[in-house]
């Protein structure tokens, strides 16, 4: 069943948490405990945070799924504005700039060319916002996210803390320039 891309819409919300709730622990270290992942997901990505998120015109949210009525199989998160992290903000070299918050796509959908659809969209997305670059931090341990990362032109430019729970996690700071042509690498 072919894949669409489309900007999600409040009817998303509950998918999209779902979604969010399978994929987000995959993300983290193994270090990082189930009941820390459970309060951040209750917390972070409940329905009303993404109703919150896809009414907020700071925040562009694409959700990418196969047929309709389904669930999404995938979406992204955009936020233009200054980082408000100083170590990101030090590191970052391209303003203005938009945060790639979120990429996540279904474990069932890995290697089908699903995430470098929904990142073709997302850069398109990021482009019309008439940033400079994109920035976003990845964990230091998630080694396919790095490797899509970098083909997708997100180079390393520093290091920031993710606070989960209580415990400090290790991100990468990875930014790309958004040139003048949607999607085409720096």
């Amino acid at each position: 069943m072919p894949v669409t891309v489309r900007r999600a819409r409040e009817a998303d919300a509950e998918g999209l948490s779902r979604l969010a709730a399978l994929t987000f622990p995959l993300a983290c270290t193994p270090q990082t405990p189930a009941d820390v992942l459970a309060a951040h997901i209750a917390a972070s990505l409940d329905p009303a945070s993404f109703r919150h998120h896809v009414a907020d015109p700071a925040c562009t949210v694409l959700v990418a799924e196969a047929g309709e009525g389904g669930d999404p199989v995938g979406y992204t998160m955009l936020r233009v504005g200054e980082p408000d992290d100083p170590d990101v903000a030090r590191a970052i070299r391209q303003r203005p700039t938009v945060e790639l918050v979120r990429f996540y796509v279904h474990p069932g959908h890995h290697g089908t060319g699903t995430a470098g659809l929904l990142m073709e969209h997302t850069l398109v997305a990021a482009h019309a916002t008439e940033a400079r670059g994109a920035w976003l931090g990845v964990s230091e341990e998630n080694a396919r996210a790095n490797a899509f990362y970098a083909r997708h032109g997100f180079e390393p430019v520093g290091r920031k803390r993710f606070l989960i729970g209580d415990r400090w996690e290790d991100d990468v700071v990875r930014e790309r320039v958004l040139s003048s042509a949607p999607g085409a690498r720096p």
